[in-house]
C-alpha cells in the first residue's frame, strides 16, 4: 500500500500524476512538484494543473499527489463491459513491476479490465502505478477472492479462457476466430505459472514460439506480446 494523508493515497511520479488527472476516476486533493520544472513532462503537468485547478505544493525532487484510494470493483461488475469482452487475469503475479506492466500492455490491446485475487495479488500502489505508465488509471481493476471460480463464472457467462503457458500449442497454430469473442486471458507467476486447477478451464494452453535458448520469456513480456497479437486480430 501507498503512503496515506488523511484519507488520501499517494500517487507517485510524473507520468501517473498525470494519467490520474486526465482519467478523471478519482480526486487528486493536490500535487508536489517542482514548480520551475523544465522538463516537458513537468510543463504538461504544470498545464494541466492550472486547468483542472488542483492545487499545487512545492516539491523537492520527485512529482507526488494525494488523491482518493484507487476504484477497485468486484470482479463480476467487469462481466457487464461491452462486448466483445476481453479480460485479464493474474494468478498469483504478486511483483508490482510486472503487475504494472502487464496492466500497461492490457490497456493497450483494448482489455475492458484487470481480475485480481485478494490474496495472490498486491494492492495498486504507488509502484504499480508507476509500472504501469499511468494505465491502470483508465484500466477498471475487479477483485475476486476466488480466482478459479471468478473464471468458472466468466466462463458462465459465455467468456473462453485462455492460459499463457510454455508448453501449450504455438499462438500460430490457432485460428483467428478464436480469438474474436469474449475472452480472458490468465498469465501466471514466472516461478509456479498458472495452478493446474485454473489450466483446467482454459480452451486453449498458449505458448510464444521461440528461437533462442533462453527457456521462456517473463510473464509481462510474455503477456505483452501475446495482448497486442490478440488486439491486431480482433480489429
Amino acid at each position: 500500500m501507498g503512503r496515506r494523508t488523511g484519507g488520501a493515497t499517494w500517487i507517485e511520479g510524473v507520468r501517473p500524476v498525470i494519467e490520474a488527472i486526465r482519467a478523471g476516476r478519482r480526486r487528486v486533493h493536490y500535487v508536489e512538484l517542482e514548480l520551475d520544472g523544465k522538463t516537458p513532462g513537468l510543463r504538461e503537468l504544470q498545464n494541466l494543473v492550472r486547468e483542472q485547478g488542483i492545487p499545487t505544493r512545492s516539491g523537492k525532487g520527485e512529482v507526488v499527489a494525494a488523491a482518493d484510494p484507487y476504484p477497485e470493483e468486484p470482479f463480476e461488475a467487469l462481466l457487464d463491459g461491452e462486448r466483445p469482452r476481453l479480460l485479464v487475469a493474474l494468478d498469483r503475479v504478486t511483483d508490482v513491476g510486472n503487475l504494472g506492466s502487464i496492466a500497461r500492455s492490457a490497456e493497450a490491446a483494448g482489455a475492458s479490465g484487470l481480475v485480481l485475487e485478494h490474496r495472490y495479488a498486491p494492492a495498486i500502489g504507488p509502484g504499480a502505478l508507476r509500472a504501469s505508465a499511468g494505465a491502470l488509471e483508465f484500466l477498471r481493476v475487479g477483485r475476486a477472492p476466488n480466482l478459479r471460480r471468478a473464471l468458472d463464472l466468466a466462463r458462465g457467462e459465455g467468456m473462453q479462457v485462455l492460459v499463457a503457458e510454455p508448453g501449450g500449442r504455438p499462438l500460430e497454430e490457432l485460428g483467428a476466430e478464436i480469438f474474436q469473442g469474449d475472452l480472458v486471458w490468465v498469465f501466471g507467476s514466472e516461478e509456479r505459472g498458472v495452478r493446474p486447477g485454473i489450466r483446467a478451464l482454459a480452451r486453449e494452453q498458449v505458448a510464444i514460439p521461440q528461437h533462442g535458448q533462453v527457456a521462456s520469456l517473463g510473464v509481462a513480456a510474455a503477456a505483452a506480446y501475446l495482448l497486442l497479437r490478440t488486439a491486431s486480430m480482433r480489429h
